[in-house]
């Protein structure tokens, strides 16, 4: 894995982009669903399933596909 990642310096972003697909955008999601909580109540738990949906099937079966 290391031999591939000195051989190829395009192989770390892309990398980085499934991680950040993986994490960053549920954390993201979590975040405007929790600062728009008092606002509009509705739409924050909306938020907050996707959330959870992003999330379980992004760790689960596809991100199993993908590492």
């Amino acid at each position: 894995m290391i031999s591939l990642l000195v051989e190829n310096a395009a192989l770390g972003w892309y990398i980085i982009l499934i991680i950040f697909l993986a994490f960053g955008v549920p954390t993201i999601l979590l975040i405007v669903g929790i600062a728009i909580r008092q606002k509009n109540k509705k739409v924050s738990n909306v938020l907050l399933i996707i959330t959870a949906v992003y999330a379980i099937i992004g760790l689960g079966i596809c991100g199993s596909l993908m590492f």
